[in-house]
């Protein structure tokens, strides 16, 4: 097996003791975000900061907030090969207006796909779906602020890992994860 470089394009390793939350962490800073380069995405994933957090996981609670955020927000789901019209916009417009009556609420937007095609056009498919729900929360009034990281995960983490389309389907999404305050 092949170690993890210890820095990646340039980057010293962020999180030599797993111990750092990734809500502390703007991934912003470092460039991989706003930078749109699939691959770069892709590898920053696999070796760096994320890919080490991950390896260690962890099961951190926060309590009412963090129980209310889960039953309230939902997943917004995408058509094949689609990021800019939802196809249950109404789940959007809910979790707008839940998050305008909780104000004080930080969170991830994560956008996935499916596990057919490429895999560097996936993760790019993911990254614009997580992209436009972002830029739809800001022009609906959410501020920015609020929104820790929008992240393209591509065919990682699927909600449903058979080989069937009815499961390839419900990996076309947009998921919403709760952040802590700080």
């Amino acid at each position: 097996m092949t170690h993890a470089p210890s820095s990646f394009h340039g980057m010293t390793e962020v999180n030599k003791t797993h111990e750092i939350s990734p809500c502390v962490h703007d991934f912003r800073s470092a460039g991989f975000v706003q930078r749109g380069n699939a691959s770069a995405i892709y590898e920053f994933v696999r070796w760096g900061f994320l890919g080490r957090l991950l390896a260690k996981p962890r099961v951190i609670l926060y309590g009412a907030e963090e129980d209310a955020f889960y039953k309230n927000m939902k997943d917004v789901m995408f058509l094949r090969n689609d990021y800019a019209a939802p196809i249950n916009p109404s789940a959007l417009d809910d979790n707008v207006q839940w998050l305008k009556d909780h104000p004080d609420v930080r969170f991830y937007v994560n956008g996935y796909a499916s596990i057919t095609g490429d895999i560097v056009y996936n993760l790019a498919l993911s990254q614009r779906r997580a992209d436009w729900v972002k830029q739809t929360l800001i022009n609906r009034g959410i501020p920015e602020n609020r929104i820790v990281v929008a992240a393209g995960w591509g065919e990682l983490y699927p909600v449903c890992a058979e080989d069937t389309q009815e499961c390839r389907d419900r990996n076309k999404l947009v998921r919403f994860i709760y952040c802590p305050s700080r």
